[in-house]
């Protein structure tokens, strides 16, 4: 699945969250246990989907990662050579520097894929006002679910569709593993909604 088509659908299901969590969270009160998880839940599904659509190939990473070493480690070893330190202090200056960049690393990766995410898919979408009252699952979210799993099995790759190869692609893949994250949320979010739908069936007379 080609990285634009992907974006496509990742736009289509962030529309969809979106009109759902708008008709989940119109219903939603004081003390509506179940309606506040599920709301929770879609709202960081959105997040997920804009750092999956963020993610960058590898071997593009593996040389900007490369590229930033080599500018942090020369620059630092220069400001130390300028201060006037000896072989031993260029040594601890570049290394703490170099340290300093590794542990930054993870967050200021999510930074760039969350901000090159929101670059390819847009803003968030503007929902459509849903009932007050909600008596089904909103349609919204199952046919996300739907055209989130297809995304995601298209993305793996139609070779790789059994559970031993789909739980392989998971860990090697970045983007199938957010997209796997998304679903989860979904799920958990439906879940919660059916829920509540269910107690409110046990309270009718």
């Amino acid at each position: 699945m080609s990285g634009r088509a992907l974006h496509t659908e990742l736009t289509a299901v962030r529309a969809l969250v979106a009109d759902g969590l708008a008709e989940v969270g119109d219903a939603a009160g004081a003390g509506q246990v179940w309606l506040r998880s599920a709301c929770t839940r879609l709202a960081s599904l959105d997040g997920v989907l804009v750092e999956a659509a963020g993610m960058i190939a590898t071997p593009v990473w593996v040389m900007a990662v490369t590229a930033v070493t080599f500018v942090v480690v020369v620059l630092s070893a220069a400001v130390a050579e300028a201060l006037g330190l000896g072989v031993a202090g260029v040594l601890a200056v570049s290394g703490t520097a170099l340290l300093g960049t590794l542990a930054a690393g993870p967050w200021a990766g999510r930074r760039v894929r969350v901000a090159l995410g929101r670059r390819r898919l847009g803003p968030a979408p503007s929902p459509v006002r849903g009932s007050a009252t909600l008596t089904e699952v909103p349609e919204h979210l199952l046919r996300a679910r739907v055209r989130l799993v297809s995304a995601a099995l298209r993305r793996a790759g139609a070779d790789h569709w059994t559970a031993p190869h789909l739980r392989r692609v998971i860990r090697t893949d970045p983007v199938v593993r957010r997209l796997a994250h998304a679903d989860l949320l979904l799920c958990q979010a439906i879940d919660c909604l059916d829920r509540h739908l269910g107690d409110l069936r046990k309270d009718m007379p």
